[in-house]
């Protein structure tokens, strides 16, 4: 496989001279990695880059499904100001 980085908004892949993917580059990098025979190689050439993104840390007394519960409200409020704001212009 061969990995063209050249405009990082459009990184190519190219398998057998067929052009496989288009797109990402971090989505290229992994999509390389599933189709590579032996892929610590590929893990270790692209180290950096694999690790930039990073997965959101929660404090141990953060409860995922109360936050997302908090956003949902947030933003059904939101909306509702919105909302009212609009039939009042009118």
């Amino acid at each position: 496989m061969i990995i063209d980085m050249t405009v990082s908004s459009k990184t190519r892949l190219y398998r057998d001279d067929k052009l496989v993917f288009m797109g990402d580059g971090y989505k290229a990098i992994t999509t390389m990695l599933k189709s590579s025979e032996d892929e610590q190689p590929v893990r270790d050439k692209f180290h950096a880059q694999l690790n930039m993104r990073e997965k959101p840390r929660f404090s141990k007394g953060d409860d995922i499904e109360t936050l997302r519960k908090q956003a949902l409200a947030s933003h059904a409020q939101q909306e509702l100001i919105k909302n009212t704001k609009k039939k009042k212009n009118r």
